[in-house]
């Protein structure tokens, strides 16, 4: 139960600051502030991160009750969530114009 408990105030401590981040980096460069872009980018990087808070943890309670099956198919999954970012990262477009 203490699992689930964190896992809940990590996801939404997690939203929480990255729409607190969005806000403030969208209210910073209405008034023309140059950091407003790196606010953002954190509130990004946040909003990335929480949902693998949540699979980190899941790995956690599995493994503490030795499911290990489940383990093994949370690891799958936060390697495939840590694959598409860096794919994203390593092979995104960039609009040329």
């Amino acid at each position: 139960m203490q699992v689930e408990r964190a896992v809940y105030l990590a996801l939404t401590f997690g939203t929480i600051a990255s729409f607190l981040l969005f806000s403030i980096g969208l209210f910073l460069d209405i008034f023309g502030v140059k950091a407003s872009l790196a606010v953002i980018l954190a509130g990004t990087v946040i909003l990335v991160i929480t949902p693998m808070i949540r699979v980190i943890a899941a790995i956690f309670a599995f493994a503490s009750s030795r499911e290990m099956y489940n383990v093994v198919v949370a690891f799958i999954v936060l390697f495939f969530m840590l694959l598409s970012i860096l794919i994203g990262f390593f092979l995104r477009t960039i609009p040329s114009g």
